[in-house]
């Protein structure tokens, strides 16, 4: 099966950048709308345990992060590349910028903004993904934040200073993917749709950005997915990696679990690892046998 099947929610920032990836590269995918809070029943079985959107479904193979999840379409889809000009490292390095500065900085702005009408489940749910953090104590952090997204924007608006349409140039890339996440957050807001008006540069990228659209969506059913994984063999072969420097080799029993929030351990037998990813075979009851694929920087794995 080589259908890209995508667990995400419409609000998941994190998922619109592989949403403009989509669009970028003109495919087409499957909407599976998942819960935005605990539990998640159609999804925690394809993972292992894993809880955070996005996932990318491709049979019985399961692409966790976003991260992961862009390596994996330029390896299938390589036509309108998401590294222009041999710009994968600068992409990734921008990704990893927007992912845990920008948007860790965007988040308390927005939340300080709407806090009166956040449910409370969702609070403690957060909470709990932020491995018992006090998320109210975040909320209420968001004027000191206000001050770090404000210089991160600058960069951002001193970068295409120059008139270049996108971050590197004439051409879309990853990079632009990840830095408009959390900017799209924001403006897609009404308390916060006003934040980058001090910057035109921001707002017209933002604007260009969005153009690229999402590709051709369908709808599928959670159910579906689920039935898709247990119909199907994953496709992902052997392979070793003769480096890797704590000697991790295809048929260890290891744990992958994030090192930033939501450390929900994922276990299972190593399949094929390398610099950038690691898959481990793992078995469940509704799905039978899968892969999990992972990155390996921003996860840390560890032998059972």
């Amino acid at each position: 099966m080589s259908e890209l099947i995508f667990h995400h929610y419409d609000e998941s920032p994190f998922s619109e950048t592989i949403r403009l990836c989509f669009g970028h590269k003109g495919l087409a995918w499957r909407s599976v709308i998942q819960p935005t809070i605990m539990p998640k029943p159609h999804l925690v079985p394809l993972t292992g345990g894993y809880r955070k959107i996005p996932v990318l479904q491709i049979g019985a193979d399961i692409f966790c992060d976003s991260q992961r999840i862009a390596r994996a379409l330029e390896n299938r889809h390589p036509a309108k590349t998401l590294f222009p000009g041999g710009s994968e490292g600068l992409c990734f390095a921008t990704k990893f910028w927007a992912d845990r500065l920008l948007f860790l900085a965007a988040v308390p702005v927005l939340f300080a903004k709407i806090g009166p009408a956040v449910p409370e489940a969702f609070i403690e749910d957060r909470k709990r993904l932020m491995g018992g953090g006090d998320f109210r104590a975040m909320m209420a952090a968001g004027p000191l934040f206000a001050d770090q997204l404000r210089a991160h924007a600058q960069l951002l608006d001193a970068q295409l200073g120059d008139g270049r349409p996108f971050l590197f140039g004439d051409d879309f890339s990853l990079a632009d993917a990840a830095a408009y996440h959390p900017i799209w957050f924001l403006l897609s807001m009404p308390p916060t749709k006003g934040t980058f008006d001090e910057f035109p540069n921001v707002v017209a990228w933002a604007a260009r950005v969005r153009g690229i659209g999402h590709g051709d969506r369908s709808e599928m059913k959670p159910e579906e997915a689920i039935r898709i994984a247990r119909e199907s063999k994953p496709a992902t072969p052997i392979m070793p990696d003769g480096r890797d420097p704590n000697g991790f080799a295809p048929g260890m029993r290891v744990r992958v679990v994030p090192d930033d929030y939501g450390f929900d351990p994922v276990e299972g037998e190593i399949v094929a690892l390398g610099i950038h990813a690691i898959a481990i075979r793992r078995e469940a009851p509704e799905v039978g046998d899968v892969v999990v694929h992972f990155p390996r920087a921003g996860f840390r794995v560890s032998k059972l």
